[in-house]
């Protein structure tokens, strides 16, 4: 008979039966990791033959934050598994792994060369001392000939010039090997220091009634791993779709290498709590007055302050960084794409290797072309230059995340916007940098200017005139925007005067014009407004 037996731990550890004295470690490979927004799922496999009766097999070295409540085990072959058990093992620490191997026989070397080394440097200030010290070549009964005397010099010249130029040599590769050995020590170091670390062990109580072969899934939940959404935005001319690469940027500092495994991509929060809100009820009363502070006190349950806004204008961030067109296949291509109730899932049919080193690595997952209009934008009032923007419909369509966008127009890099799926119209904007060839100027008229005291106000008129030029050679769409000044104060009076034709938000005060404009065109618009105060105030309109 085979069995199929899923086995959860929480709940269970009240009514253990009893383990085997003697656990058999099982070797498992991690085969699958679901990774979530907040977290991972990780799913190792091991194979082994049990022998009749109860066997406990215990799966060492894991990482030691796993959440007990999540772990759960399951089996393929005819045996019954019993219980599971959770537990830190403070001593054994994880197994010295290959890299660290590799690193101990380097770091062996390197300190096998210095000390070679370090023995010629011996030797040679041991022959230069030797040479020194014997450099006396006169005779007890007669002196030395020059032609003696010049042979010696040579010698020692010549000897003395090989010693010192060996002696520099070796000086300096021990200066390398030094540096090298550092750099080896200093990562095994760090290696070693994560191998001394606690790990977590899980023993799990099987019980068959004849010798089989088994196998054993066990999954997990671990909190150090994590998926960001993030996308690149490419716009190849104003008149194709722009392409939109959806990806995703995967971190995890698990204590665990997943090497080579099946990655899916998961947009639920497990550690997002899931019970509904409970709205209270809301109380409102009087403001009381703080007698001695002299203060109201507005911290009442259900008070509320009016907040002003103030226009933010983006930076632009313009980098000349050629991006060549991408022609090879990326994971997209084999990526499935599932919609369960709550959440998507994208399951990636490609083996992964996703380090514990908390670096991010990025995964394209989906590419979508996107129908968009391309107009310019200029508010010359802060900015002379006009920027093109590419309007974007239809993405709501395609279960995007909230994420940092990277934008690029004709394979230049021209900036980082966000996508903000809670807050943003049907129509996305994004700006693809400045084009200087459309020229926009904002004059005061001079003329248009003047202030007049009427009674016990005062009346005072402003005016600009904005001229666009178009210098390209095609036809463009241009969307201009100025704005009249807003009265917040009933004895303060805004009258708009004249805006050529333009749009007028009378709440916000902003005027906006659309204008097709022709190669070589020049088109001009006029902003004027009167103001009308009282005369003994004083009111900043420039």
């Amino acid at each position: 008979m085979k069995s199929r037996i899923i086995l959860v731990l929480s709940g269970l550890i009240s009514c253990l039966p009893g383990f085997a004295s003697d656990p058999v470690e099982v070797s498992s490979q991690i085969k699958e990791v679901t990774v979530f927004l907040n977290g991972a799922q990780v799913s190792r496999q091991a194979k082994m033959s049990l022998p009749k009766g109860m066997t406990t097999l215990v799966f060492r070295e894991l990482p030691v934050n796993i959440d007990p409540q999540s772990i759960q085990a399951h089996g393929e072959g005819n045996f019954i598994i019993l219980s599971l058990l959770h537990q830190v093992n403070y001593l054994a620490g994880q197994r010295t792994t290959a890299q660290v191997k590799l690193l101990q026989d380097s770091l062996r070397f390197y300190e096998g060369k210095m000390a070679f080394t370090a023995s010629m440097q011996s030797v040679m200030k041991s022959e230069e001392d030797l040479l020194i010290a014997n450099r006396d070549i006169s005779g007890s009964e007669k002196g030395v000939t020059m032609i003696e005397l010049k042979a010696a010099a040579d010698f020692y010249r010549a000897r003395l010039t090989e010693i010192k130029k060996e002696q520099l040599k070796l000086n300096r590769d021990a200066e390398v090997l030094k540096e090298k050995a550092d750099k080896v020590r200093a990562q095994l170091d760090a290696l070693n220091a994560r191998m001394k670390r606690p790990t977590s062990e899980v023993l799990v109580n099987v019980s068959c009634n004849e010798a089989t072969a088994a196998g054993v899934v066990l999954t997990y939940a671990v909190y150090d791993a994590r998926w960001n959404p993030n996308y690149d935005v490419r716009a190849k001319d104003v008149q194709s779709p722009v392409q939109l690469f959806y990806n995703a940027r995967v971190s995890q500092n698990t204590g665990e290498d997943w090497n080579s495994i099946n990655l899916k991509l998961s947009t639920a929060n497990p550690r997002q709590r899931g019970e509904k809100p409970n709205l209270q009820p809301w109380y409102v009363d009087f403001e009381q007055q703080i007698s001695d502070l002299g203060q109201y006190n507005v911290a009442r349950p259900g008070a509320s302050k009016r907040a002003y806004l103030a226009p933010v204008v983006a930076e632009d961030m313009q980098m000349e960084i050629a991006v060549a067109e991408e022609a090879a296949v990326t994971a997209a291509t084999y990526t499935e794409v599932n919609e369960n109730q709550t959440n998507l899932e994208f399951n990636i049919k490609l083996p992964y290797d996703i380090p514990s080193d908390s670096k991010e690595y990025t995964i394209n997952i989906q590419d979508f072309n996107l129908p968009a209009f391309f107009e310019y934008y200029c508010a010359p009032k802060l900015d002379r230059e006009a920027f093109l923007l590419a309007r974007i419909t239809g993405w709501e369509n395609y279960n995007l995340l909230s994420g940092e966008m990277n934008l690029f127009f004709e394979g230049t890099y021209v900036g980082k916007s966000f996508l903000n799926v809670r807050n943003t119209n049907d129509t996305l904007d994004l700006s693809l940098g400045r084009d200087r060839g459309i020229i926009v100027t904002r004059v005061k008229m001079k003329d248009f200017t003047e202030e007049k005291t009427i009674g016990s106000n005062k009346r005072e008129t402003r005016a600009w005139e904005i001229t666009i030029r178009n210098n390209k050679k095609q036809p463009l769409n241009l969307w201009l925007e100025d704005h009249l000044p807003v009265s917040m104060n009933k004895d303060i009076e805004v009258e708009a005067l004249d805006f050529s034709g333009g749009k007028l938000n009378k709440e916000t005060g902003r005027i906006s014009w659309k204008l097709k404009m022709e190669p070589a065109a020049e088109k001009k618009v006029r902003v004027s407004f009167a103001i009308k105060y009282p005369k003994d105030q004083r009111v900043f309109i420039d």
